[in-house]
Order: structure tokens, then sequence, then C-alpha cells
């Protein structure tokens, strides 16, 4: 049976917001009570939402049963592909995680991963307790149509049919996704983004990735489109030739060369922030600098967008840390209005939050569906 767009919007109303009333979700979407019962039956005939314990309305009258979802009668599992290693997880519908696994990546011949993939899947299937709905995999990287990963820098693959191929061996709906869509979907509708209409997420690492969210709605976008966004035309230059474009500045590649090169001698990213931390002038200034620029960057998101919230993560984002103030006086160089009140949300996500992420891709794509009948 399928669900018209109204009945979607409760459900999801419901599963995002936890449990209400129908007297709370006809006040909130503006209806009848009459019309809301009306979309509410076939939520209610289809087990997609159930009356839970009741709720005593204030003064005199009947209790009223709150419609919620029943997460725990739900399985999703999510996979983040990254070059060294396969993360993995299994949730319920409100994308708790319940159980998680990592492994090594064992190459990056798609053969081989794709029989890797099939075995966590397989593995966290029989821990999961109740069947899988369905599994949400994402890459770095371009992927078009939800079934190719078109070209991704990190796995090194080119027009790659990976959901078909995967999907031979995954007995469950398969759903794949660029990581920082699955990312966007996961603070959209369980994380920062859940109370607001407008959001964008950037993340800072190995690479530079950005998602959008308008009137609740994710927005289609390339894989990385702030990436070589300007920031300063007299900046660094980067690997294609673009002078003081965000990837010059902030990614981790970039900062770890710039350093040892003035130190004659290799460093990781960690070690930069640490030799930032204690003073150390070559770090400080390259810390300082991508701040900077990354402040930047949220401004001008701010100014194209009307955002009002920006969410900063990604492996890299340690260099907020190090650089409050460069982050500070980057965002409120060019800011006017109200625009110079929001301030990004920082948090570093584990790659068990990107799995996550992979996770709600496919609760996104699944509810309201029902997978099995009502006993």
């Amino acid at each position: 049976m399928e669900l018209r767009p109204a009945a979607r919007t409760v459900a999801v109303d419901v599963l995002v917001n936890g449990a209400q009333s129908r007297s709370q979700l006809a006040k909130k979407m503006g209806l009848s009570p009459a019309t809301l019962t009306r979309i509410v039956r076939p939520l209610l005939d289809t087990g997609v939402l159930v009356e839970s314990g009741a709720i005593r309305t204030p003064g005199r009258g009947r209790s009223s049963l709150p419609l919620d979802v029943v997460a725990d009668d739900y399985r999703f599992i999510g996979v983040k592909l990254t070059t060294d290693s396969i993360y993995a997880v299994v949730t319920d519908l409100r994308a708790q995680i319940l159980a998680v696994e990592t492994v090594a990546e064992p190459s990056l011949e798609v053969p081989e991963v794709v029989g890797a993939v099939a075995g966590v899947v397989a593995r966290l299937s029989a821990r999961a307790g109740r069947p899988v709905d369905a599994v949400g995999v994402t890459v770095g990287g371009r992927v078009d149509n939800g079934e190719v990963v078109a070209d991704s820098p990190y796995l090194h693959w080119r027009d790659v049919p990976f959901r078909t191929l995967l999907a031979r061996e995954v007995p469950v709906p398969l759903y794949l996704a660029n990581d920082v869509i699955g990312l966007t979907m996961a603070q959209q509708w369980f994380g920062y983004g859940r109370t607001h209409a407008h959001f964008a997420l950037l993340t800072v690492g190995a690479g530079i990735g950005y998602g959008l969210v308008i009137d609740h709605q994710v927005v289609p976008t390339r894989a990385s489109p702030v990436s070589h966004l300007p920031v300063d035309p007299y900046g660094p230059v980067c690997a294609r030739g673009h002078r003081g474009c965000l990837t010059a500045y902030v990614t981790s590649g970039a900062m770890t060369a710039h350093v040892a090169q003035a130190h004659g001698r290799r460093l990781t990213y960690d070690q930069v922030l640490r030799l930032a931390r204690d003073g150390d002038p070559a770090a400080l200034r390259v810390v300082r600098e991508a701040a900077h620029a990354l402040g930047r960057t949220v401004a001008a998101i701010t100014a194209f967008t009307g955002v009002e919230r920006i969410i900063v993560s990604g492996e890299g984002v340690g260099l907020a840390d190090v650089a409050p103030g460069g982050l500070r006086d980057g965002r409120l160089e060019h800011a006017a209005g109200d625009s110079a009140a929001i301030e990004p949300i920082i948090d570093r996500m584990n790659f068990t939050e990107w799995a996550r992420g992979a996770a709600v891709a496919a609760i996104q794509s699944q509810f309201p569906a029902r997978r099995r009948p009502i006993a």
C-alpha cells in the first residue's frame, strides 16, 4: 500500500520528534482533527505507527493515545568505506547503534571489497536479533543515481557499478550514497539539524565535503562543490593549480606538506596540530591560516544559502580547536547582520558515526514502508 505524501509527513514527524498525540500533530500541521484522523488511519493499519501509553489531557475528558513508532521492530545496517577500513553498524529505526564492526579493507580491488562488505553485512545480520530491513553503503566521491561510484579519489574507482555488484551478495534492499550525504541525512533526522529547516554540513580532512538541507529537503549537490572555493587570491596553490582555494588551505595533506617543508621532514596531521599547540611558528601559522580560511567558507555558505545552522566535522576538524581565533576572525571578517551571530557547531564525528549516516540513508529510503505484515 502506497502512502500519500501527507501520511509520510506525519510518520516522519513522529519518527524524528517522538511520540505525539493526534491533537498535537493536527495543530502542528494546521489540519482539522478529522483530517488528521483520516491521514493516520492507514499508518496504523499498516503498522507504521502505533498507539502507545495514554497521555492525560488537561481538564476533563478522556486520555489520548499518543502515536509513535516501534523503533526496535526494525534493523538497518550502515557501511562506510575508507581507504584502509570498512566501518559498519546495526541500528534501529531511530538510528540508535546496536552493534559495531570494523575490519581492514582487504584491498581496493572491487571484487575483494564486494566480498568483504558482504561478509560484514552477513555477520552483523546474524547479530541483529531481527530481520534486517535494508543496508546503506557510503563512499567518499561522486555517486550517480544511487548505483555507480562514478569517481572516488580515495578508493581509486571510476564508473564502478558497485550497488549492482554488491546487491548480488546482499539479499535485502541496498542503497548506495555519497558519505557526506549520508552524514547530512543523519544530522537532518537525528542530529544537530533535527530542529532546523535549513542547515549545512561541512567536513574537512583528507578532502572537503558539503551537504545542504533547505526546507527540510537534502539538496542534491556534486561530491565537493566547495572544495575549490576561492578564499584568498594570494594564498597557496592546490594540486589543480588553484591559488588560495579552500583545498590548498584546510585539507590535511596540504597542511602537513606546508609544515613538513618548513621542518625538512615528514609529519602526520596529528603531529602538525601538536606542534601548533606547542607554539611552533610554522605549524601555528599554517593551522591559523587554515582555520581562517575555514571561517571565511562558513561565512560564505551562510551568505549564499541563508542557513541558520552550519555543522563542521571530519577527521581534520581539530584545527578549529587549536586555532579558534582564526576560525572566528575568518567567519566575522565579512559577516553582517544576523549572520554574525551564527556560530558553527564543531564536532569531530568518528567513522562509526559516518557508518550510522549510511544506515540513515537506508532508513530515509525505506521509511515509512513496512517490511512485513502485521501479525
